[in-house]
Formats: C-alpha cells, structure tokens, sequence
C-alpha cells in the first residue's frame, strides 16, 4: 500500500463518508474500499473526530459517520 500525502488519507475518510452519508462504518470496512492501512485510517477518524467532522456512533466495533449528513 501506497503511503498517502499528510491530509490525503483523512480526506479520502472523508470522501468516502460523504459517499455515504446515512452510514456508519469501521475502520476496517473503509480500508476494504480505500484500499489504505484500516490502523491509520483509524487514526484519521479520531482525528477527524476531535476536529468535529466525524462522530463515533458505536464503542463495539467503533463506527463513525460524518457529524452533519447533507439530505
């Protein structure tokens, strides 16, 4: 796997949120389509978390989704 760009990741966590507005999902499930590290990419979702542009909507397993779905 590729190492992606500082900030290219989140975004790529993002896009795939925005993607799917209603869902929550694992880590693991986004590394699955984004084909990226599902540890980073769990870094990335505490950090898009604390920055408020995601939320953890489940503990077991930790699922997020975006803090603010558009319709």
């Amino acid at each position: 796997m590729d190492t992606p760009a500082p900030g290219e990741l989140r975004q790529l966590v993002i896009n795939h949120l925005t993607a799917h507005p209603e869902e929550a999902f694992t880590a693991t499930a986004i590394s699955r389509v984004i084909e990226k590290s599902s540890g980073a990419i769990a870094n990335a979702l505490v950090t898009l978390t604390k920055q408020g542009i995601t939320q953890q909507v489940n503990n077991t397993p930790r699922r997020y989704q975006l803090t603010n779905p558009t319709p």
